[in-house]
């Protein structure tokens, strides 16, 4: 009989994560943002799959409230999550290194996304 030979299967996905959480320390009220592209690397053989995960860039940033924008204010505290497109992702890695504050406040254009919002 003959031993048919399968391929592993690749798949390559790219994200979008950005957090916006506020806080209170010692009677101080902060905004905390935090933002990540990433692209995962999916390998699937023998019925087992691996995922790498490369991350490409990210940043974190907290500022006291009342020095925040409006905007970055009014946002909700939530986590979101953005499956993007390979083309998306080279520009928002583009955009990161000219004006990473930017990405806090997009919402790429996307195949599907979650979002999660905090407990306060």
């Amino acid at each position: 009989m003959e031993q048919v030979l399968q391929l592993p299967h690749k798949r390559v996905s790219y994200f979008f994560l950005k957090s916006k959480d506020v806080h209170v320390e010692e009677g101080n009220t902060y905004i905390t943002c935090f933002a990540r592209l990433t692209r995962e690397v999916s390998i699937e053989k023998d019925g087992e799959e691996n995922t790498q995960i490369q991350t490409f860039w990210v940043d974190i940033n907290e500022l006291q409230f009342d020095q925040a924008s409006k905007k970055l204010r009014e946002l909700p505290n939530c986590m979101h999550r953005y499956e993007i497109t390979k083309e998306v992702f080279y520009n928002m890695y583009q955009l990161s290194k000219r004006c990473p504050e930017e990405l806090y406040q997009v919402i790429p254009y996307h195949k599907k996304s979650t979002s999660e919002k905090f407990i306060n």
